[in-house]
């Protein structure tokens, strides 16, 4: 028996220093035994997401887009009545050129109301020298003016009769 103990106590330290050698359940993220596979797994998994990606933001609905990509959206900026929500009636007439041609001047029309102060017209948008003479309804945005009581910049024109 003392012979089997001497054996056992010998088993016993030679565990503690070396201690048996366990399977690994879990193996290393990046190994450094195959790169190619590496960066394929990426490309492949970067492609699905993309493509899922796409798919998703294609199928938002179009009251999420911009307002210029909407079918019924204005396609020139006469038909935009949103933009222009500024409006006066009256005559349009050519603007007087100033005696000084050093005199600043705002704008190059002017529109006659009855009873009201005239509008000071500008365009880059309309011809305004189309409607000289006519009566006419313009809708645009007003400016702020220095010298004129309303300055308007013209963005859609509708002749009155």
């Amino acid at each position: 028996m003392g012979r089997q103990n001497t054996h056992f106590m010998f088993n016993i330290v030679s565990t503690m220093e070396n201690p048996p050698k366990e399977e690994q359940i879990t193996k290393p993220l990046l190994s450094s035994v195959d790169p190619v596979r590496l960066l394929l797994g990426v490309v492949i998994i970067s492609i699905l997401l993309g493509a899922i990606t796409g798919f998703i933001m294609a199928g938002k609905d179009a009251s999420s887009k911009s307002p210029g990509l909407i079918s019924g959206a204005p396609k020139t900026a006469q038909q935009d009545s949103r933009t222009f929500r500024d409006f006066a009636e009256g005559m349009i007439r050519k603007k007087p050129e100033p005696a000084d041609p050093s005199e600043y001047v705002e704008g190059t029309h002017l529109l006659e109301r009855e009873g009201a102060v005239s509008v000071a017209l500008t365009s880059s948008v309309v011809d305004l020298s189309q409607y000289e003479g006519k009566k006419v309804k313009v809708f645009g945005e007003t400016q702020k003016a220095i010298k004129e009581g309303w300055l308007m910049d013209v963005g859609k024109v509708e002749e009155l009769k």
